[in-house]
């Protein structure tokens, strides 16, 4: 408006000694011409200027929401950014769920391949998108354009600093899927992403069946024994390795690994050991042909599942287990068992090991939420009971 003010007065002026000139002499006509050229072409300065001054002040008002602060990730780097951040690569498939289940979903340019290989819940990410599996494609990343990169505490975190600052891409470090404390690693999110609100309410989502849990867990005098077995045959979850979010996952369910001897990591399991154990419940993780065994959104089918399972009862001493024979066998994908941070695991394996006591606890309603939260509906079950052997 202030423009268009200044150019208005400045062609009513032009007009003005235009016209007082007509019956002035050829030198006075003359001076008031120059005038009058002056006067446009100060008019011309002050719009110009005028039209510098409201370039920057729409760049101001397109930054109007960010402010630059200090944000302090999972392992406690100061990093200065400008928030909320809009464009993110991301590793790893379980900061990509918290990061979609908090709103931000649209924010994330790049991903990994433990991410992008599932093309039913990951639609928008192919490989172009993608930057690698264990090891990064920097140059990939670069090209991505992100304002961060985030990165799980067990990620190349130094190597990812050396290789991205100096192109000004800040390194995050968000661990998903580290279940020791989920309420942080949804927070953080939140405020990376300014979605405080959605964080909160996640937060909410989560916490209120682990109170539950914990609860009823008060009433169990002796805690009951649990195998748990990844992917590949006789791996488990060791307290203080790779697999340590698995082995709490256990404890948050109110089982005792029969595994948790932090001693054992780096050593073969001795399958004698598990039959001298006698496991109360034994759970394996399936989940087809995956990278990593990470699970995908599409499960298989409980006719793969028994396939797996009958292969497993065959290993000698099995059909005689405790837990063979009453019936207390599952097998489940890690896509759903390690939802929200393994909490959804935990809600169905504290069903399993105390039906009687968890009453009020629906582990499918969770994961149905859950999955509502990712924008999708499960599509197949995730798990699978093994008939009690006779």
């Amino acid at each position: 408006m202030r423009k268009h003010t200044k150019w208005l007065a400045a062609v009513l002026a032009a007009a003005m000694v235009v016209t007082a000139g007509c019956g002035q002499s050829g030198e006075t006509a003359s001076q008031s011409q120059t005038q009058a050229t002056t006067a446009e072409s100060t008019s011309a300065e002050e719009t110009t200027e005028t039209e510098e001054s409201l370039e920057e002040s729409s760049e101001a008002e397109s930054q109007e929401g960010k402010e630059t602060t200090v944000f302090v990730d999972d392992i406690g780097r100061e990093i200065e950014l400008e928030l909320p951040i809009t464009r993110a690569c991301v590793a790893n498939r379980y900061n990509n769920e918290l990061i979609r289940a908090v709103g931000a979903g649209d924010c994330v340019v790049g991903v990994d391949i433990y991410t992008s290989q599932d093309e039913v819940y990951w639609p928008r990410f192919g490989e172009n998108e993608t930057f690698g599996k264990d090891e990064y494609d920097y140059e990939k990343i670069i090209e991505l354009d992100p304002q961060v990169f985030v990165v799980p505490k067990n990620g190349v975190v130094e190597e990812s600093i050396e290789k991205l600052e100096p192109f000004g891409i800040q390194v995050v470090v968000i661990t998903g899927w580290d279940n020791s404390d989920v309420p942080k690693q949804i927070r953080l999110c939140g405020q990376l992403f300014g979605k405080e609100e959605q964080a909160e309410e996640l937060v909410q989502f989560y916490q209120e069946p682990v109170d539950y849990i914990n609860e009823q867990l008060k009433q169990v005098e002796e805690r009951k024994t649990v195998y748990w077995e990844y992917g590949g045959d006789y791996t488990t979850c060791i307290p203080g390795t790779s697999n340590d979010g698995w082995h709490n996952m256990i404890l948050m369910a109110g089982g005792e690994n029969i595994f948790g001897d932090a001693s054992l990591a780096g050593k073969d399991i001795d399958p004698e050991q598990i039959l001298e154990a006698d496991p109360d419940l034994i759970v394996k993780i399936y989940a087809g042909e995956v990278v990593g065994n990470s699970g995908v959104f599409t499960a298989p089918p409980q006719e793969e599942f028994a396939a797996k399972a009958e292969t497993m009862l065959e290993r000698p001493g099995w059909k005689d287990l405790t837990a063979v024979k009453e019936g207390n066998f599952y097998l489940n994908t890690a896509f759903m068992s390690g939802g929200l941070g393994k909490m959804i695991g935990a809600a169905y394996m504290a069903k399993w090991l105390y039906p009687d006591l968890m009453t009020d606890l629906d582990p499918d309603g969770i994961f149905e939420k859950w999955m509502e939260y990712q924008g999708f509906e499960p599509n197949a079950s995730h798990a699978y009971h093994v008939p009690a052997q006779e």
